[in-house]
């Protein structure tokens, strides 16, 4: 604990005795005396002082001298003194006092209390002052953590910018090989489709002629007649199930148009599934590049797979429209709806599929559900490639994103919940087709 300490120097051992019998009873201080002002200054070398007592009167080196030799030390250059003198009671002296550094000057004799007081503020300063700078250390320390810290702060975010930049990097790269993959895939289902159409078609074709003549030519073989009918009929079977492997392979109708091969996929759909399907699309012909027509059509097949494995719907809407810069489409159904813990089974890739054609031409994917009620499939495909940047990089971010669903906002609203800007937009002219089983 720290005790300050008090300085009397005086060189009559009455006048000493008397000064620190005065103020040796307090407790919140140390007095020390001194007999000369060399002897002062060796414990001024030693010690920090609270205040000073200096006699002015001295043999070899009297007080205005040892004042001004304790001042010029920078350890004790601000000590404040006090000088105590019965000789020089005069205001010429006193005015040289101040001159030398002292805080004041007393003549004796002296009342106690007014010197006690006079002592104890000083002590008390010197507290408070020992305290400001055990506070301004603490405060440099502080200071010099905490731009240790922050220099540390500094590196690891840099060192997380550099990951992210690494990381953004290598999302474009997998966002671009899965685009190459997907136009590979394509390109590679269309050559097939086109190898099984102009070599095996066209064996089958020429096989079946000859297989008809042949059969024309044997009308008077009513046993080898019919045989070769039913080679006929073997024939015909293996060519619709050669067209049916091109259709999956590459559906032709896609040839003709967007609209056409959505209309045609969803008349097959409601043919094979018995479900019915309302079609909403403009009557304006919808005009896109091959890349996202294939990724719109796979979409819609995906999605309407999905429901015929999964939904146990009844009935599905498929709307598609275009706006200035985007494709929108949406496939609802009035089925069971998807479960929580369904999208998270090891086998459950439609959704998944889904999600990374979308984001590979820089779409946005949307599934709302909620239980009993159904699930929509909203796709919303840019017409034009987003440029990519430290700002822009959104289609990998979706492609590691959750799916979201919004079960909530569709529960609330009690209808399918918008697709653009919450509105849904639709063209001014609109065609809406309720396709039948066999038409």
């Amino acid at each position: 604990m720290f005790i300050p300490k008090v300085l009397l120097v005086n060189d009559d051992s009455a006048s000493l005795l008397a000064l620190s019998t005065l103020l040796t009873h307090q407790s919140d201080y140390q007095v020390i005396t001194a007999r000369s002002g060399e002897e002062a200054l060796r414990h001024v070398l030693k010690h920090d002082f609270a205040v000073i007592l200096l006699d002015v009167s001295m043999p070899s080196m009297d007080g205005f001298e040892t004042a001004e030799a304790i001042h010029s030390h920078p350890r004790s250059a601000s000590v404040p003194i006090i000088f105590v003198t019965a000789h020089y009671a005069d205001e010429i002296h006193r005015l040289k006092g101040y001159q030398k550094g002292a805080v004041d000057y007393l003549f004796t004799p002296i009342i106690p209390q007014i010197l006690q007081t006079k002592v104890a503020v000083f002590v008390e300063l010197a507290k408070k002052n020992l305290q400001l700078q055990h506070q301004k250390q603490e405060l440099e320390q502080l200071n010099i953590d905490l731009t240790a810290q922050r220099k540390l702060d500094l590196q690891h975010i840099q060192e997380r910018k550099q990951a992210e930049q690494a990381l953004r990097q290598s999302q474009e790269e997998l966002r671009q090989l899965a685009s190459y993959q997907e136009r590979i895939k394509e390109d590679e289902r269309k050559r097939i489709a086109r190898e099984i159409h102009d070599e095996l078609g066209q064996n089958l074709l020429a096989l079946r002629i000859d297989i008809a003549m042949l059969h024309a030519r044997t009308g008077s073989h009513p046993k080898l007649n019919s045989k070769i009918n039913g080679v006929l009929d073997h024939i015909d079977s293996t060519m619709k199930a050669m067209r049916a492997i091109i259709n999956n392979l590459r559906p032709t109708v896609l040839d003709l148009g967007l609209n056409a091969a959505i209309e045609w996929q969803v008349k097959e759909f409601q043919r094979r599934t018995g479900i019915t399907c309302d079609l909403v699309m403009s009557d304006e012909e919808i005009v896109v590049d091959d890349n996202r027509a294939t990724a719109l059509f796979r979409i819609l097949q995906e999605s309407l797979n999905n429901v015929f494995r999964h939904a146990r719907a009844t009935k599905t809407t498929i709307e598609v429209v275009r706006t200035e810069s985007e494709l929108h489409m949406r496939v609802a159904d009035n089925g069971v709806g998807i479960y929580p813990n369904c999208r998270r089974k090891s086998n459950s890739f439609g959704l998944v599929g889904i999600k990374e054609r979308v984001a590979t031409l820089g779409g946005e994917l949307d599934i709302e559900t909620e239980q009993e009620k159904g699930t929509s499939v909203n796709v919303r495909i840019p017409l034009e490639d987003s440029p990519v940047g430290p700002d822009g990089i959104k289609a990998f971010e979706r492609l590691m994103a959750p799916i979201h669903v919004a079960s909530e906002r569709r529960a609330a609203k009690g209808t399918t919940p918008p697709l653009v800007g919450g509105q849904f937009k639709r063209p001014a002219t609109r065609r809406k087709k309720e396709l039948q089983q066999g038409k």
